[in-house]
């Protein structure tokens, strides 16, 4: 029997908090989006938008950090693998398909937020065409390229704890003496797949970009022009801080899972030969949770209004309202200004005892 590295256990583990983590976010994020919905609220195209990403977010966490190495089968000596080439294949598509479509929807999130911010924009589309084009050609797209390694058998079992696109002994490509008996054309398809996300990326980089000097030059005019078309220059603010705050929270999710596939597929080394346990953990920690951070960056702005609204509330109460989960008694104002009548009562009647 395998002995496991420490560090390969821990990291496994932390995947599967955070993906349960980024799950619960995800579908917070999306019943609040539904319920603006059946209360007749128009939803926005950008909320629109990240509901599509949050159930991409939602399933991808699902099939990839929480079932992790449980869809890989028992030969391919993973720690808790009980699955089989059967379900290494469904694990591999959806975690392409599902993972490839947040990227696109993200990307698609930041050009949004460039077109409010830059253009001044209404925040929606003028038809149902459109938005059936804008909404549904990037989950397509990553559906076409997610089916393509089916037919090479190239979704294996890879040293990133998950099935995925790679071949089958994971060194036979850098090996000559080595035969492999599945996805030998996994290299190509890999740099299709890095080369449409890397695409997205770029847009995600330019977008923040035009974003923060988009946000230079409103700050100048609003300086230079005082408090003409205040609320205007605000609304537009906001949305350029949103926008740049949505692709943070991609960057941080990702970030460093690009940079290791980088070193994936141009030196076709594996994690633990290549990179410290460092990298390990932080990829553990990262990359699953994309999900959370888009939570905080959804429900910030919710948040800030109910504090302004009450300062004087207490900043969990505050959460629970953004969020729609019940307030705990001991959180509501009612029962604190029952604490202290009573407490008061206590001083009065300490005091009346004394005197006697």
């Amino acid at each position: 029997m395998k002995n496991y590295d420490t560090h390969e256990k821990n990291s496994i583990i932390l995947m599967k908090i955070g993906g349960l983590m980024s799950m619960t976010a995800s579908y917070l994020i999306m019943r609040d989006i539904y319920n603006r919905h059946k209360r007749g609220e128009r939803v926005k195209l950008t909320s629109r938008i990240v509901y599509e990403l949050s159930l991409a977010n939602f399933w991808a966490s699902f099939f990839d950090p929480v079932l992790s190495t449980w869809m890989a089968p028992p030969e391919s000596e993973a720690f808790m693998a009980t699955g089989t080439v059967t379900t290494c294949n469904v694990q591999g598509f959806f975690d392409n398909f599902l993972y490839g479509t947040s990227v696109c929807m993200n990307a698609l999130l930041a050009v949004t937020y460039c077109i409010l911010a830059k253009f001044g924009r209404k925040d929606r589309l003028r038809s149902k065409r459109s938005q059936w084009l804008a909404l549904g050609l990037p989950p397509l797209i990553m559906f076409v390229l997610a089916l393509m390694p089916l037919f090479n058998q190239a979704y294996n079992y890879t040293d990133g704890h998950v099935c995925s696109i790679g071949p089958q002994p994971m060194s036979c490509l850098a090996e000559v003496d080595i035969e492999c008996t599945r996805g030998e054309d996994s290299r190509r398809m890999k740099i299709t797949r890095f080369s449409f996300v890397f695409t997205a990326n770029i847009i995600i980089v330019i977008s923040v970009l035009i974003l923060i000097h988009s946000l230079a030059q409103k700050e100048r005019r609003m300086m230079a022009k005082g408090a003409d078309n205040r609320n205007q220059r605000v609304y537009s603010t906001q949305k350029t801080w949103q926008g740049i705050w949505y692709i943070a929270a991609f960057m941080i999710s990702w970030g460093p899972w690009y940079v290791w596939q980088f070193f994936r597929i141009t030196a076709d080394a594996q994690v633990e030969d290549a990179h410290s346990a460092a990298l390990i953990y932080i990829l553990a920690l990262t990359m699953p949770t994309q999900g959370v951070w888009n939570a905080l960056v959804y429900f910030r702005p919710q948040y800030l209004k109910y504090r302004e609204r009450d300062s004087s509330e207490l900043k969990i109460t505050s959460l629970c309202r953004v969020i729609g989960v019940r307030i705990p008694r001991c959180c509501t104002a009612e029962w604190r200004q029952s604490l202290i009548s009573y407490r008061e009562e206590e001083d009065v009647s300490v005091s009346h005892r004394e005197s006697l």
